[in-house]
């Protein structure tokens, strides 16, 4: 009787090490895509923003200055920035800050080019 017991709590023991390795490998699996999946949302937002500074810097030189395409371009570009923004949870997941840092990088970007554009004179 006891002979039997055993080899049923063996039994039991190794279907559940045998099923907790294959849902620890499953796991792990879904993991590192749900993470590749995030890191490649976030530069695609990175990439985004990044086009929308340069086509915004384009449209302000003297030279197309109220083109209508390139008008058309900027507020499709917001639009496709608004709507991805949406899934701010999924891009995050691996850059909590990536909208902070964002913002910082534009607004580093900006000054920059304020220097560039009024250079100080030496004394």
């Amino acid at each position: 009787m006891l002979s039997n017991i055993t080899i049923w709590v063996s039994t039991i023991c190794v279907i559940s090490i045998i099923l907790n390795i294959v849902l620890f490998a499953y796991s792990r699996r879904v993991l590192v895509r749900v993470f590749n999946a995030s890191e490649t949302a976030s530069e695609l937002f990175t990439r985004l923003d990044s086009f929308q500074e340069h086509l915004t810097s384009v449209y302000e030189l003297p030279t197309f200055y109220g083109d209508s395409t390139l008008e058309g371009l900027l507020e499709h570009n917001k639009a496709l920035t608004t709507y991805l923004g949406q899934y701010d949870e999924i891009y995050s997941f691996t850059q909590p800050d990536l909208l902070e840092q964002l913002q910082a990088a534009t607004q580093q970007l900006a000054e920059e080019d304020e220097e560039e554009k009024n250079p100080q004179e030496e004394k």
